[in-house]
């Protein structure tokens, strides 16, 4: 067993025992800061889970590199190891003895070594990505005054990277004034896409999962999970109508671009790591899993095929994800890109021009399908069986 304390930023948040031979959580007690995860209201079993949640996926090509050193590395050793320590929050462990202080191992006063790329091999140097989250091959690039999150793509002709910047021009056409992440392209040598785009997260600006917001109240069983987000975030001062509208455009967008992986830890809340305080909604991140990424060239479906599919989200299927909508009108669908838009911005990212054409029809089936929605038509998989 290995104990350590649960520290954000400076604050003792609770003590930690650790599994020596699986680097998993065995034991916690919270000492009352209001400082853990979980908005201060943590405990063994969902410590646990955060713990999880926090460390790389077992099938990223950094862990199964390390699984072939000896020692055999897990993904939680592997974050244990590091200290936990994230550029999108002040979470960190600290061995009880060991006298550590947070700006002796935050990740801006270690940028000066190895040009921005912080090791891993030994107790004193720190990689950031060993909480880093997903399931492309990310690191952070620390080299230059602002860290840089780089995503390589080499599956599916690296669709997900230009998923990601179709997105950011899906958002850009909209200009309707909801925060999101902006995403740039290139190629690589090996005829890979490489995506780049800027942390929002800073010293002073850190992200709380919706998750770790959900998870810290008991929900009341006659609201629905967007509702109790909602509630507890408008007590921590942000706006009803400010979440109510982020939501509704998360939730449409999403749909229009087809994302699969709409789970709770994919968007969340700024807050300020010393005060406390919210800030407000996290700027839209993370839709590379979209547009048929996965799906071979003739990935052509019908408005039926299309709402069967299933999403990685509060609920399994889009129609149920669309009726927590209370806006319909919160994008002018005018406004998006079109079909044509659509072909030559993935035909010239080098994806093949059939597959192309296909991302396009559904593309525009769903915008078809939204433009019903907004005049107060149900988008359901049985209104489209009763169609067909």
């Amino acid at each position: 067993m290995r104990n350590y304390r649960l520290m954000h930023r400076d604050v003792v948040c609770g003590n930690l025992i650790f599994d020596e031979q699986s680097g998993n959580i065995e034991s916690y007690r919270d000492m009352g800061s209001g400082h853990s995860p979980f908005l201060g209201n943590a405990d063994q079993n969902n410590i646990k889970l955060w713990w999880k949640t926090r460390a790389v996926p077992a099938s990223r090509s950094i862990i199964q590199n390390l699984l072939k050193q000896p020692g055999n590395l897990t993904a939680e050793q592997y974050l244990e190891k590091n200290l936990a320590l994230s550029i999108t929050d002040s979470y960190w462990v600290c061995p009880v003895d060991l006298n550590l202080t947070y700006d002796k191992v935050r990740f801006c006063n270690l940028s000066e070594y190895n040009d921005g790329k912080i090791p891993y091999h030994n107790a004193t140097s720190y990689d950031p990505n060993a909480s880093l989250g997903g399931q492309m091959e990310k690191y952070w690039d620390l080299s230059g005054s602002i860290p840089v999150l780089v995503k390589e793509s080499y599956k599916h002709f690296g669709q997900q990277a230009v998923n990601e910047l179709f997105a950011t021009k899906v958002h850009e056409f909209l200009n309707a004034g909801i925060p999101y992440t902006s995403y740039t392209i290139s190629g690589t040598e090996d005829r890979g896409i490489i995506c780049r785009c800027n942390a929002f997260t800073s010293d002073m600006v850190e992200l709380v999962s919706a998750l770790e917001v959900i998870e810290s109240e008991k929900s009341r069983n006659d609201i629905s999970v967007y509702d109790h987000y909602i509630e507890i975030v408008e007590k921590r001062g942000i706006p009803r109508t400010v979440m109510q509208d982020y939501l509704d455009y998360q939730t449409i967008t999403d749909f229009i671009i087809s994302n699969t992986d709409e789970h709770l830890m994919n968007f969340g809340m700024l807050r300020n790591p010393v005060t406390l305080e919210f800030i407000g909604p996290a700027p839209i991140f993370d839709s590379g899993n979209s547009m048929f990424y996965s799906e071979g060239i003739k990935c052509r479906h019908s408005r039926l095929a299309l709402l069967e599919r299933e999403i990685t989200a509060v609920y399994k299927l889009e129609e149920k994800m669309l009726a927590q909508v209370k806006n319909r009108n919160i994008i002018d669908i005018e406004r998006l890109p079109d079909k044509n838009f659509v072909i030559e911005l993935y035909t010239g990212a080098g994806i093949p021009e059939e597959k192309a054409s296909c991302i396009a029809y559904n593309y525009s089936l769903k915008i078809d399908m939204v433009r019903e929605f907004q005049k107060g038509i149900k988008i359901s998989v049985y209104n489209e069986k009763r169609h067909e």
